[in-house]
């Protein structure tokens, strides 16, 4: 621990989550840093143009960041942006969905604690976002359960969470896990059929170029995967 707080330059890949302007011109950026976790740098009068830092201090910038790590607190010195996502600022509802990944993932992560399964998790996540063709709502439940399976919290999307049934007409998604239509009886939660948690398998568990070809072309019923997101986006909050 003395050597994680020794003081020196720190150069770590990671994102921008938030930034915050003061009304003395100085700049506080949110980091999400590999090996670092969460933390807090101040990047004095950025915000007046003192230090050009150009776009590369909006959230979901990425990059190498470059910090001075002080006695109290870090700097910002330099970024090199390797991705910034800007083609999802043009279009409102996909940059309302990442807006509220990034929003979930500073409530979700402890500060200076790190969660480096996460990174690689989230910034695929965003690319598979940024492809026009692949619907918002199938890439928002790829990223949640892939996040919750790194944390082993994720649903058994398998089989029945209490009789180990693989295949059935009917299943329901509750807060406890994902059951078939008999064990479900009396238990509050998403009611499915099977042709939606086969979907809902796929999307979890395919390699990435399977996903991408499979989401640009099948149909889906928008409201229900919203609910099933909602469901794992609890689960994630749930474990702060």
């Amino acid at each position: 621990m003395e050597g994680a707080r020794r003081q020196g330059l720190l150069k770590e890949r990671g994102v921008v989550l938030r930034r915050v302007d003061t009304p003395e011109g100085n700049r506080r950026v949110y980091l999400f840093l590999a090996h670092q976790g969460p933390l807090w740098a101040s990047a004095p009068g950025a915000a007046r143009g003192k230090v050009r830092f150009g776009g590369s201090t909006e959230p979901m910038v990425w990059g190498i960041m470059h910090l001075y790590r002080g006695p109290n607190r870090f700097y910002l010195r330099d970024v090199d942006v390797r991705k910034d996502f800007w083609s999802l600022r043009a279009r409102p509802g996909a940059m309302r969905r990442a807006i509220e990944w990034i929003r979930t993932v500073s409530l979700a992560l402890l500060p200076m604690h790190p969660c480096d399964e996460l990174l690689p998790i989230l910034y695929w996540s965003l690319c598979s976002l940024e492809d026009e063709a692949v619907p918002g709502v199938v890439a928002e439940w790829r990223f949640f359960w892939k996040w919750l399976g790194a944390w082993g919290l994720a649903p058994d999307l398998a089989r029945c969470g209490f009789c180990g049934v693989q295949e059935t007409r009917s299943w329901v998604l509750s807060e406890e896990g994902l059951f078939c239509g008999t064990c479900s009886s009396g238990k509050g939660g998403i009611r499915l059929d099977k042709a939606t948690v086969a979907d809902l398998r796929r999307a979890a568990f395919s390699p990435r170029a399977a996903f991408l070809a499979w989401a640009r072309t099948a149909a889906f019923d928008e409201k229900t995967w919203n609910l099933c997101n909602e469901r794992l986006k609890r689960s994630i909050l749930s474990g702060m």
